[in-house]
């Protein structure tokens, strides 16, 4: 525990005790707030700031043991002092005197932590100086206790200035975090830990020292927790001092709430009685909140529930659910999430449970926690549940990212779906399981056709129909998905969720041909389809598959700000709700997207957290991720992550089928240009897009064949990427073409245009590459202007990338780019400032400005100012001097 925690998130607050003590009418401040929320840590930064600048620090810490000892507090600050004799009317001025003059001529500044502990005469003596202004004092007390007079007059009578301190906002206690652990922090564990902690420093402190001891916080590239929280000693400690001496009745209290919150007011009156339950409330231990006519509480920290259970004897964990229980039968099942309660509770007490109601609860429970829902579903099994146990429990596997167990589950049930309707619904499960979960189309197919042609034919399904489209290369079926998408209601205005896995294995395919934008608007139609409806929860996984989808079909329609938008926010529901494959997805996207738009350092940031803790067979997108990390790993010049990702590809690879494998053919290339052999890079551009071409993964095969365009391939590739993307879809794909084609002809004034247009579209890496090629084919013959002007295009737009370098980019010469004050002048100028403008701004002559502007146009060969704006980024930092 001897880890310095840095001092971070109290700028606010810093910066009002800076004015407070700035204040010629103050003579200091009281910090008031809830322990462990830093006022001890806060007041020590004010006293090692006023110690720097000269004061002298004198620090008193209050304790209870010394509260009833007069001036016990004080003791190591009057230790060679002999007193005031035996006036103790004189005590206080002379001790004070004594105090001062122990400062040496320097300002005095007092710093007492825990005021509210402090003996009378002690807390006398520090409203003396203040009164005085003997000294400045800088106090910290507690809320929720009784605060002796004298600190309590310090901010009453105006002397002092209360400040009251509150925990950590997210934002900071994530900073603080990463800090102490010196690198990214996976977001489900930041999450994780805000959860517990709620901003509170002490208990965020105690539980990452105790998650490093344990072991449970562990550096897997990213810091991740892996594995339940178990309380260390001093946690339990802090926890324990926290609730105080308590009643059996009490302790009661606390264990059911632990086990059981929220639970109403009467339930735990009915269990313990009215006069244990003010108790702990009086002692701040529990929380009350009114639902409509409904009184529900709950322990008053999380942290007070994980103590409680980690404690709890297996024995008396079991009573306590057996209490729950009855006592939940014995008033009536009322609300719609009692039964699903009362049977969980029965469960794990250990009472008799029918196997109907164990499936119900967990089909239920999938919505928050996978793992108690396999419980569920296991015991629901176990009791004779049959084959829609064992359904729910494969859907439960799935969602755990168990796709490989689910399938040999629901192939063990193939036989055992007696009805037509079965059959389907279990066909349709097995293949968005094999063609998701496992990224195998072919097996996904085969399933398909074990229905029988009779199946497939019939009009009652057509979510078949649209399946053995999908899965039928040439993809032809985008009217049946889009025809399926608007018909997802059944009968009762449910969602039908096999329905909803169909038309999401139907969209996936459609990307799969680059058909993006009928893709998304197979996604938009199913929304718009199922919106207020009821939705199934073994219906999630699709509606998820879906809006991941979305976000592919604008990434690479180069909509990416809205793939952002979409991702981010799918994001930030996933880690709150614990939803991992989602997390891990759209933390995916994230990172493609910025890959794309050339902030390499972000796509890592990002594609690592995505990766985090996922097996190699966890999800087929993996081979996209580690290929992305591998690419932005060389691009920052981290070739030591990049060998890392190379490998963990490789495992990814070696499970077999994966329908993302085309992807991986890019890796090759980005270790290559890692080693400076570009010819090998090409060759494996080629190789990776036949590879991709032959698995039909249109995407990766049209990525393959630009990336080439990228590498300045010699190999004539326009006609290929011309054709292959034929059928693609969105403003990108042309781009690629375009851009190919230039490249193709050697035509510097169409790269130009496509620079602009990658630009338009949030590419800047792509537009820095074009530009940077136009800039050589201008410079080979002799437009040294037009070369200049696209070199200073490309290097503005490569400053977007975060330090990325490409061989494009590698390739450009800055010798004959603009100085310093040419480009300052030519910015501003570019802004619409005019000589004189620009002349008062920089303190130079108007015929100065007018001279260095005739000069950037000479080397940038633009005919005026009107034109500057077209070539000249503010942004700009790479100069020649």
């Amino acid at each position: 525990m001897g880890r310095q925690w840095p001092f971070v998130g109290r700028e606010r607050e810093l910066a009002a005790v800076r004015k407070a003590l700035d204040d010629a009418h103050l003579t200091g401040v009281v910090l008031v707030g809830p322990p462990g929320v830093g006022k001890t840590r806060l007041a020590r930064a004010v006293a090692d700031r006023a110690e720097a600048g000269g004061a002298a620090v004198r620090w008193v810490m209050a304790t209870r043991s010394a509260s009833g000892i007069p001036l016990g507090a004080m003791a190591q600050l009057l230790a060679s002092w002999e007193g005031p004799g035996a006036h103790a009317v004189h005590l206080l001025p002379h001790t004070a005197r004594h105090l001062v003059e122990g400062a040496g001529g320097r300002r005095l500044l007092l710093a007492v932590d825990d005021a509210h502990l402090l003996d009378s005469t002690s807390t006398a003596l520090i409203h003396h100086m203040a009164v005085t202004g003997a000294a400045t004092v800088v106090v910290t007390a507690r809320t929720g206790v009784t605060v002796p007079d004298p600190i309590f007059a310090l901010w009453k009578e105006g002397l002092a200035e209360r400040i009251d301190i509150h925990g950590l906002a997210r934002t900071q206690a994530d900073e603080l975090v990463r800090q102490v652990l010196g690198g990214q922090v996976d977001g489900a564990t930041l999450h994780h830990l805000w959860e517990l902690s709620l901003g509170n420093t002490l208990f965020l402190r105690e539980l990452v020292e105790g998650g490093l001891s344990s072991g449970a916080l562990a550096l897997d590239d990213v810091w991740r927790w892996n594995g339940p929280l178990v309380p260390s000693p001093r946690l339990t400690e802090v926890i324990d001092a926290r609730m105080g001496s308590l009643e059996p009745d009490e302790q009661t209290v606390l264990e059911l709430l632990a086990f059981g919150e929220p639970l109403g007011s009467d339930t735990l009156e009915r269990l313990v009685g009215s006069e244990a339950l003010s108790a702990v409330e009086r002692k701040g231990l529990i929380v009350s909140e009114r639902l409509d006519r409904r009184v529900e509480l709950r322990l008053a920290h999380p942290l007070y529930g994980e103590v409680l259970r980690q404690r709890t004897s297996p024995r008396r964990e079991k009573s306590l659910y057996r209490q729950l229980a009855e006592s939940l039968e014995e008033s009536g099942v009322r609300r719609s999430g009692d039964r699903l309660r009362a049977v969980t509770w029965r469960l794990a007490a250990g009472l008799p449970t029918d196997a109907e109601m164990l499936r119900v609860a967990a089909e239920h429970t999938m919505k928050v926690d996978f793992r108690a829902a396999e419980r569920l579903s296991r015991a629901a099994v176990e009791q004779g549940g049959g084959y829609p146990a064992s359904v729910v429990l494969g859907q439960v596997l799935i969602g755990l990212g168990r796709s490989a167990e689910a399938e040999d589950l629901f192939a063990g049930l193939w036989f055992r779906a007696d009805t037509p309707e079965r059959r389907t619904q279990l066909a349709v499960t097995r293949v968005a399981n094999l063609y998701w979960g496992l990224g195998r189309p072919g097996r996904a197919a085969t399933v398909l056709r074990d229905l029988g042609s009779d199946l497939t034919e019939e009009p009652s399904a057509p979510e078949l129909v649209t399946l053995e489209s999908a899965l039928s290369p040439p993809y032809d079926g985008a009217e049946q998905a889009l025809d399926l998408a608007g018909n997802l209601l059944g009968p009762d205005g449910a969602v039908d969720a096999t329905a909803l896995q169909a038309v999401a294995v139907a969209s996936d395919a459609l990307r799969r041909a680059a058909r993006y934008d009928t893709s998304e608007r197979v996604a938009e139609r199913a929304r718009e389809a199922i919106e207020g409806a009821s939705t199934p929860l073994a219906a999630a996984r699709a509606l998820l598959q879906l809006d991941t989808g979305r976000c592919e079909s604008h990434v690479f329609t180069g909509r990416l700000d809205e793939a952002e938008r979409l991702a981010r926010a799918g994001y930030q529901s996933a880690v709150a709700d614990g939803r991992a494959t989602a997390k891990a997805l759209y933390a995916g996207w994230l990172g493609v997207t910025a890959g794309l738009r050339g902030t390499m350092r972000t796509s890592l940031h990002w594609l690592r957290d995505a990766t985090a803790g996922l097996r190699p067979d966890a999800l087929p997108l993996l081979a996209v991720m580690w290929c992305g990390i591998l690419q932005s790993a060389v691009a920052t010049g981290d070739l030591e992550a990049a060998s890392g990702a190379s490998r963990q590809l490789q495992r990814v690879l070696s499970e077999g089928g994966n329908a993302y494998a085309p992807w991986a053919g890019l890796a090759p290339v980005w270790m290559a240009v890692a080693g400076g052999r570009l010819q090998e890079a090409e060759r494996a551009c080629l190789a990776a897009a036949d590879h991709a071409e032959r698995d039909g993964l249109l995407p990766a095969h049209l990525e393959a064949l630009h990336t080439a365009v990228r590498l300045g391939t010699t190999v004539p590739l326009a006609d290929r990427l011309e054709s292959a993307a034929s059928g693609a879809e969105g403003e990108l794909v042309v781009a690629y073409v375009d851009h190919a084609r230039a490249h193709a002809k050697g035509d510097a004034e169409a790269l130009d245009e496509v620079a602009s247009r990658f630009a338009g579209l949030g590419t800047h890496l792509l537009a820095a590459e074009a530009a940077a090629q136009a800039c050589q084919l201008h410079r080979a013959r002799g437009g040294r202007g037009a070369g200049n002007a696209a070199a200073l295009r490309a290097r503005g737009w490569a400053e977007e990338c975060e330090g990325a370098r490409t061989p494009a980019i590698a390739d450009l010469d800055s010798a004959s780019e603009l100085t310093r004050r040419e480009h300052e002048i030519a910015a501003l100028a570019a802004s619409g400032l005019t000589s004189r403008a620009i002349a008062e701004q920089l303190v130079v002559s108007v015929r100065t400005v007018d001279n260095v502007l005739h000069v950037v146009y000479s080397k940038l060969g633009l005919s005026g100012r009107r034109d500057l704006a077209s070539v000249v980024s503010r942004g700009s930092r790479e100069f020649s001097e």
